[in-house]
């Protein structure tokens, strides 16, 4: 049975707080990034869905945005990701992003150093100023439909140049971000089989290295050693 959300603050370093709703559940933490223009509420019923299969959704609002502090900035926006991933993953493990529309591309510039290893992209769309912003290796599944030229154009000919492991999800119809992945219920299935697979390690990953205390436990062994007992 899933949980009603709860409202979350991030106090960034720079003062500005951003906000928005948490799903408490013990598994991976998923956040959720809107686009601009948009706020949590446009997520619908995906971050419930999410923490229903076991997830903790976390659906952030971008400075400026729905209850979040500061003015619209978009030149901020990956520093505000970055610190704001952080700042969970040191309560809740590595992060599952998912995000889509311009922000998407934006968080190409997100990886496992940003604790964002895994990241769903729904219908990235090119950058308004001119060149594709420098991706970073992630382990990446994009959605985008035929039938949104702007978006599937994009993935089509930025794709093959995006370093990691990428997986992309083609399908018909024109829906874009939210509405793509609310077209059919398997979008969402194939959501979450995407996280599962590949979040989930890197979650339990994490765990084993707290202690009782839930602090993190550095492994002080020597490269040598480390590789030495996985033998």
């Amino acid at each position: 049975m899933t949980s009603t959300p709860f409202p979350v603050e991030i106090a960034l370093g720079s003062g500005v707080v951003l906000r928005g709703l948490e799903y408490a559940q013990d598994g991976p933490p998923v956040v959720l990034v809107h686009d601009v223009g948009d706020d949590a509420d446009s997520w619908g019923r995906v971050p419930a869905e999410l923490a229903a299969k076991g997830f903790r959704a976390v659906s952030i609002e971008l400075r400026g945005h729905g209850l979040s502090d500061g003015e619209v900035d978009l030149d901020k926006t990956l520093p505000d990701l970055e610190e704001a991933l952080g700042i969970i993953e040191k309560s809740f493990g590595p992060v599952g992003l998912v995000a889509y529309g311009s922000v998407a591309t934006v968080c190409l510039g997100l990886g496992p150093d940003h604790v964002a290893p895994v990241q769903v992209l729904v219908s990235p769309l090119a950058p308004a100023s001119s060149g594709l912003p420098a991706p970073v290796p992630a382990m990446r599944a994009i959605f985008a439909a035929t039938g949104d030229h702007e978006a599937d154009t994009f993935v089509r000919s930025s794709y093959q140049r995006l370093p990691g492991q990428n997986m992309w999800f083609s399908t018909g119809g024109a829906e874009r971000g939210v509405d793509l992945l609310t077209s059919g219920p398997h979008m969402v299935e194939q959501l979450t089989m995407f996280l599962r697979r590949y979040l989930i390690g890197h979650h339990l990953a994490w765990i084993g290295k707290q202690d009782p205390a839930g602090e993190v436990v550095e492994d002080e062994r020597t490269e040598e050693q480390q590789r030495t007992a996985g033998k």
